[in-house]
């Protein structure tokens, strides 16, 4: 099972990925894991120019040669293309992301406000750069979960709930 879990910073991706690895015994990559798992990156530079949007996309595609993955946050919006691959988005209010991000960096509003835009525009740019387009599009995803309402341990419980029932229709 090869899962990606895309969301804008503050939306719940790390947690609800990490509470899903444990219920359904998948490894959780993100881009922290996948910068660890690059030993050399002079090698990966011809001119010294380092493309590291380039270098986490083929590690990704190196990494999700194996399965149960699920892949987490900015990686995951690497992964849009992928037919093999079932892609959740979760989403949450501005005013929602900020105020997590905040909470769990222990920083200021005005701070993780700044972390939140800065972030949602460097996804964005992946969006653009690998995907040709402006915004996300709800048609890349199996499926989308507003998290605002809900606990994390709850968009995981109704992650793993859909899973269960897409598997069990392509077993039909």
């Amino acid at each position: 099972m090869k899962i990606a879990i895309c969301g804008y910073l503050g939306s719940g991706c790390t947690e609800v990925a990490e509470i899903l690895a444990g219920k359904l015994g998948l490894d959780v990559i993100n881009t922290s894991k996948i910068l660890t798992m690059i030993k050399d990156f002079d090698a990966l530079s011809g001119s010294g120019e380092v493309d590291i949007d380039l270098i986490i996309k083929n590690k990704l595609d190196e990494i999700l040669q194996r399965d149960n993955v699920i892949v987490e946050g900015r990686s995951a919006f690497f992964l849009l293309n992928r037919k093999d691959i079932i892609k959740i988005f979760l989403n949450a209010s501005l005013d929602e992301r900020i105020r997590h991000v905040a909470s769990r960096r222990g920083i200021p509003i005005d701070e993780a406000r700044e972390d939140v835009e800065r972030s949602d525009r460097d996804r964005n740019g992946i969006l653009k750069r690998f995907f040709k387009k402006e915004e996300v599009d709800p048609t890349d995803f199996d499926f989308s979960i507003k998290t605002n309402s809900k606990t994390f341990a709850r968009v995981a419980d109704i992650i793993s709930d859909v899973i269960k029932g897409l598997s069990a229709m392509r077993q039909q």
